[in-house]
């Protein structure tokens, strides 16, 4: 078990045998927790701001849905484009 210590700023440096295990680099940001008298880091991944509404979880479990629905060939295949459009204005 390794130790660290906490400097006078209130910092600590995490080993290099976690850095390494964890693929954590200088400016990579940690999710700061406490739980059970402990301090828990995690490391966060960063997505640009126009791409947040893709991973919102009503959108994610629609992603699975239709995912399921492939797998169990449960789908419409079209012959051209038209057709597509078509059978969309239809709906």
């Amino acid at each position: 078990m390794k130790t660290v210590s906490i400097s006078s700023k209130g910092q600590i440096a995490i080993p290099k045998t976690a850095r390494t295990l964890l693929q954590i680099k200088q400016g990579d940001k940690l999710i700061f927790k406490i739980k059970d008298g402990k301090i828990l880091l995690e490391p966060i991944i960063g997505i640009p701001r126009s791409e947040a509404w893709f991973w919102k979880k009503e959108i994610q479990q629609k992603i699975k849905k239709a995912d399921e629905n492939y797998k169990a060939g449960k789908f419409k295949r079209y012959k051209n484009v038209d057709m597509l459009i078509k059978n969309l204005k239809d709906e």
